[in-house]
């Protein structure tokens, strides 16, 4: 599956989830991931993220064991995309679905790199991912 969403700014939200003890520990473990301590907002439609949340139980889950499930250390599913823009592509990213979001039209991605510095990306720039769903 592939789409085009649009860069746009957060509310800091994606690196407390980041900051996370055991977000960290789950990433290093099932990802060997030591994520840039932020995450890159894309604006999509309603009906794109609703399918990608609907599909859901295809990507990774990571949830803290000891939590309960109506806390902000909800679970999240990860699944491995590639991002084009501005003539240049990030492989190596993961987008990321949080079980409950505030959200119903933003996606947040996350790298081991700044991903607005790997692509040159200010706001409202597009953005192709390519999420390797069929």
């Amino acid at each position: 599956m592939t789409f085009t969403g649009h860069v746009v700014s957060g509310i800091g939200q994606g690196a407390q989830f980041l900051a996370l003890d055991w977000v960290a520990a789950q990433l290093r473990q099932h990802l060997d991931l030591a994520p840039y301590p932020g995450t890159l907002n894309l604006r999509v439609s309603p009906e794109i993220r609703r399918n990608l949340f609907d599909r859901r139980q295809e990507f990774l889950r990571i949830a803290d064991p000891h939590s309960d499930p109506a806390s902000p250390d909800c679970p999240g599913y990860l699944k491995e995309i590639t991002l084009r823009a501005n003539g240049r592509t990030s492989a190596g990213c993961w987008l990321v679905l949080p079980e409950k979001s505030v959200h119903t039209d933003v996606l947040e991605i996350i790298s081991a790199q700044s991903l607005r510095e790997a692509l040159a990306l200010r706001d409202g720039d597009p953005v192709s991912v390519d999420s390797r769903l069929d």
